[in-house]
């Protein structure tokens, strides 16, 4: 459903370079929908190449509609074109769970840190930079799972477990949110086979650990920074890691999305029409006794246009025991960590960068 011809580069300052071929590797999963064993075992083996390698790659051909993504990125058009104050009716710190939108340049209320810190967790985010504000050009909306208002552990008050804020004035905007993320928790299931598969793991392997995932959708609007001084001291300070498994994110033909490659260099990943580029986050590098690499990235807007992308952030259950997988440990390479709990690890990191209400999150 998807071809592999990007769009012609723009010209990119000295600041980074366009990816050359290969170093971003492009994935086929056309072959999985054969019913062909050696066939799903080649593409594992692609993905987990990638995966150690540099932590990115772009998957082409795959199960999710194309309409389903053009109408998701006209949803996020949708949504940030509403005046600010009808934005800020679903604003973030009206959630306990860190759900709803989030303004440009707006970081974590101060109520407070919760959940539990991980030695080798989100290293990149020491207290000096949490603290170095600067302008970043982006509004967010965000999504998790929709509970029913009986959900139990909705009704028991678990961190992470809550209703989704939606805004008044766009028709249809939650039902098509909705079908997206669900189409994204089935793709995210697939690809989660695919990694088990690489990992020489029953294909299954990862299902016990989404039951109940707790998977974000992030709708990003970022506007253009005025210049390259302007795009490094905005986008490139907001360098980072994903902390969950994976992330399957759509981008627009603007451009921006730049990885950290092992030589210290920033290469801009080309938008490919409905691909998917995926990311491996901290928690499948711990996962893999740091087999997987979760790589630093960022988005520098120095295009001269606004960008939208479409975020999918496939962290898995909230009790999640994630430890070292017996295929990622050997003499060679002992455990590099004892266990965490996936959603305590999280919710300390979300409580220290997002806003919160009052409320116990």
């Amino acid at each position: 459903m998807s071809d592999m011809t990007s769009i012609t580069a723009p010209a990119a300052p000295a600041l980074s370079r366009w990816a050359n071929a290969n170093e971003i590797p492009v994935i086929d999963f056309a072959p999985l929908s054969s019913g062909n064993a050696e066939a799903a075992e080649r593409v594992a083996r692609e993905v987990r190449d990638a995966c150690e390698q540099i932590g990115f790659f772009t998957i082409v051909n795959h199960p999710v509609p194309a309409p389903l993504i053009r109408n998701i990125f006209r949803q996020a058009e949708r949504f940030f074109a509403l005046p600010e104050e009808a934005k800020m009716q679903v604003w973030m710190g009206r959630s306990n769970t860190f759900r709803g939108f989030l303004p440009m340049d707006q970081g974590a209320s101060g109520t407070g840190t919760k959940g539990k810190a991980v030695a080798g967790f989100q290293n990149h985010l020491a207290e000096e930079t949490l603290k170095a504000r600067k302008p970043n050009r982006n509004e967010v909306f965000q999504i998790a799972a929709e509970l029913p208002a009986d959900d139990p552990d909705l009704l028991a008050g678990k961190p992470l477990h809550g209703r989704n804020l939606w805004p008044d004035g766009l028709p249809g905007f939650r039902e098509d949110v909705l079908g997206y993320y669900d189409a994204m928790r089935d793709f995210a299931a697939l690809l989660a086979s695919v990694f088990a598969r690489g990992l020489d793991l029953s294909p299954d392997y990862f299902a016990q650990f989404y039951r109940k995932p707790l998977i974000q959708l992030r709708l990003l609007h970022y506007l253009p920074h005025a210049d390259d001084q302007a795009a490094m001291e905005g986008g490139a300070s907001r360098a980072h890691c994903d902390a969950g498994g994976f992330t399957m994110l759509q981008q627009d033909q603007t451009g921006g999305l730049e990885v950290q490659s092992r030589s210290g260099e920033w290469i801009v990943v080309p938008p490919v029409e409905n691909a998917f580029v995926v990311n491996i986050g901290d928690s499948m590098k711990m996962w893999t006794n740091h087999r997987f690499a979760s790589t630093l990235h960022r988005v520098v807007n120095r295009y001269g246009k606004e960008r939208f992308s479409i975020g999918v952030f496939a962290n898995p259950d909230y009790d999640t025991v994630i430890s070292p997988l017996p295929t990622c440990v050997d003499a060679a390479n002992p455990p590099r960590f004892d266990s965490m709990v996936a959603g305590d690890a999280l919710l300390y990191l979300y409580s220290r960068v997002w806003p919160s209400s009052a409320a116990a999150a």
